[in-house]
């Protein structure tokens, strides 16, 4: 009897395990099932396989995205309503899917497509129909998953999975009590819908900000001017007192030129201190001695391109720290790096991101819209977290406003280079008029600090009162106290607040006047390129008349001769020390040093790089022979003052 029962139930069980197996043979003898992952989305199924050896799309079809679960099966198809909302569903003919993105293609020519993007610290997932015009709209089946709970704050409803909360931009979320399936509706008026990261903003309300006076166009440009004037008079002291620096002296003739008195300043400027052994770069577009400031330069900008590299390579936010970083590096060439920047923007992880990175990587994108337009921006997308970051970070106190990463204290520099960049971002497009506002706003609360010497601390601290925005003292306000351990001096602040006056030393890109890879580094009021001919570039510089000035241009191709006031020019290595105009270029590391004595406000530099057949001509003087009228770097030497030269100009490197 035990062996009887034994067997029967051996047999039983063999039996039910070769139906079970028969059952799943049958039901998969024709399906092919498959998993992908496609950005946040995960998107499981199967396929039937025809006789004719072609995939057909079988239910069901799940796809998960953030605790939400978007299905479809035979007793949930896809639901499509005409004009006359008569209900009817359709069948899924065709599945596509690409790297982060999904598209179900349906009879009667409906799709579906299901994208994911990250952006920031935002996911987001675009949810778009295409309907022929017999219908209105259609209903997409989905579920609520069982770790996801749903929420209701004062505007919208939440879904909550894990840590995070998601959103629909276009469409509500059906929250009435024991609804387990919901649909979600896609209309031919308004076809996509956004599934996103919910991020509760943090901060003021910007739009408050224009009302304030301390935030219009008028009052920022009182105080800039006010700040300048202020910043003179400080100048000039401290050049009577005989303690010269440079950042002093290229603030001071600077300042002078911008209100028209640029030949007194360089009057003003002693002797001893110009040819000294401190000076650099930043005043050789005044002060000449061009060849030897600018190797120091040079080894600065090794240094930078180093160590951007490094930050680039190895994806660190503080590259957007740099000035100006896409003008840099299109102005060097550095196409590989820019690739690099804008991969890396994809997944950088903008919650370890600073107001000064954010707003750093407002200004890339401005950039890189504006000097690769022909590639993507990928930077783009990362605009809306770092306006959410700089949010955050703005802090009102009455009529004023600051920027403070901690709550606690306000970096002066800092927040003046934010100023300047929000003040460009806000005048990009009408829809951001309100960041200009606040970074106009950012720079007049920080002068008002400034005083009479036009000087402002190094950094602030909160006092945690908040009353009226009045003077209590020099560096103090009600709520603000400055910390007196450092001070900005004038010539320190000079450059980061006038920034609209070209008179500063400066590097101007020719990226966008059709010379990729080529800048000047002026003072110059305007600098055009442009060819006018096959192989003929002119360079058209703008100056006070009867004034001279000094130009580095890098990227420039060796060239077979050159004019300046129309006639041809020889290389000299002491152009500088002439009452002309004259230049030297470095084919090695294609450097042009140009001295500018402008005859006429708007003087043409042209360079020839095809050279027309010219009659034969006797050799150049040799570079020792002594300087005639014209100087052996003006005119050549068998041109008559103001006639055209009729010997070849000769290029050769710098030494």
């Amino acid at each position: 009897m035990v062996r009887y029962t034994i067997r029967r139930i051996f047999l039983l069980t063999a039996l039910y395990t070769i139906i079970i197996f028969g059952i799943i043979a049958l039901q998969f003898k024709n399906a092919n099932g498959f998993s992908l992952s496609l950005g946040s989305l995960r998107v499981s199924g199967s396929y039937d396989v025809a006789d004719s050896g072609s995939k057909v799309p079988a239910l069901p079809l799940h796809i998960g995205v953030n605790g939400l679960d978007f299905f479809l099966d035979l007793q949930h198809p896809l639901k499509v309503f005409a004009s006359n909302n008569r209900e009817s569903s359709v069948v899924l003919e065709e599945i596509i899917p690409s790297d982060r993105s999904i598209l179900l293609r349906f009879s009667e020519g409906v799709s579906v497509s299901f994208a994911s993007e990250k952006r920031g610290d935002a996911d987001i997932t675009t949810i778009s129909a295409i309907l022929p015009k017999k219908y209105q709209k259609i209903h997409f089946p989905y579920k609520i998953t069982r770790s996801t709970r749903l929420e209701k704050n004062e505007s919208q409803v939440l879904v909550v999975a894990g840590d995070a909360k998601y959103t629909f931009s276009g469409s509500a979320i059906d929250i009435k009590p024991g609804v387990t399936e919901r649909s979600l509706e896609l209309a031919a008026s308004s076809p996509v819908v956004h599934y996103q990261t919910w991020i509760p903003v943090k901060g003021l309300n910007l739009n408050d900000l224009g009302l304030i006076a301390g935030a219009r166009p008028e009052a920022y440009r009182a105080s800039i001017e006010k700040f300048a004037a202020a910043a003179l008079a400080s100048f000039k002291d401290t050049l009577a007192s005989g303690t010269i620096s440079e950042p002093v002296v290229a603030a001071y003739i600077a300042e002078m030129g911008r209100v028209g008195m640029y030949h007194a300043a360089l009057d003003s400027v002693p002797e001893s201190w110009r040819t000294g052994p401190s000076r650099t770069w930043l005043t050789n577009t005044f002060l000449n001695n061009l060849e030897k400031t600018w190797a120091g330069f040079m080894v600065r900008e090794r240094d930078e391109r180093t160590r951007l590299s490094r930050q680039i390579s190895e994806q660190s936010p503080q590259c957007f720290e740099f000035p100006s970083l896409v003008q840099y590096l299109v102005d060097r060439g550095s196409t590989v790096l820019l690739s690099d920047l804008s991969r890396f923007a994809s997944t950088l992880d903008m919650t370890s991101v600073t107001a000064l990175q954010a707003a750093g990587i407002l200004e890339a994108s401005l950039d890189f819209s504006f000097y690769v337009p022909d590639r993507d921006n990928l930077l783009e997308s990362l605009t809306e977290s770092c306006e959410r970051k700089l949010t955050a970070s703005l802090v009102r106190i009455a009529d004023s406003l600051y920027i403070s990463e901690d709550g606690v204290s306000v970096d002066t520099a800092k927040t003046l280079r934010i100023a300047n960049v929000l003040i460009r971002y806000g005048s990009s497009a009408s829809s951001r008029s309100s960041w200009r506002a606040a970074g106009q706003l950012l720079v007049t609360s920080l002068l008002g600090f400034s005083g009479d010497r036009a000087a402002l601390p190094s950094a602030f601290l909160f006092s945690g009162e908040s009353g009226p925005a009045e003077r209590t003292g020099p560096t103090e306000r009600s709520g603000v106290v400055a910390q007196a351990e450092s001070v900005l001096s004038p010539a320190v602040l000079y450059p980061i607040i006038m920034t609209g006056s070209p008179w500063y030393p400066h590097a101007e890109s020719l990226a966008l006047q059709g010379f990729p890879g080529m800048w000047a580094w002026t003072s110059a009021q305007a600098v055009a390129i442009r060819e006018t001919a096959k192989g003929v570039v002119k360079l058209t510089v703008k100056f006070p008349q009867g004034e001279t000035h000094y130009m580095v241009i890098r990227g420039v191709k060796p060239f077979s001769r050159i004019q300046i006031y129309g006639m041809d020019f020889r290389t000299d290595p002491r152009f500088e020390s002439y009452n002309s105009s004259g230049y030297r270029y470095s084919a090695e590391t294609e450097t042009l040093y140009l001295k500018m004595r402008h005859k006429a406000e708007f003087e043409d530099v042209i360079l020839y790089y095809e050279e027309a057949k010219r009659a034969p001509v006797a050799p150049p003087a040799e570079e020792k022979a002594a300087p005639t009228a014209q100087s052996s770097g003006g005119p050549a030497e068998d041109a008559a003052p103001g006639a055209p030269a009729v010997t070849p100009a000769v290029t050769q490197p710098a030494p």
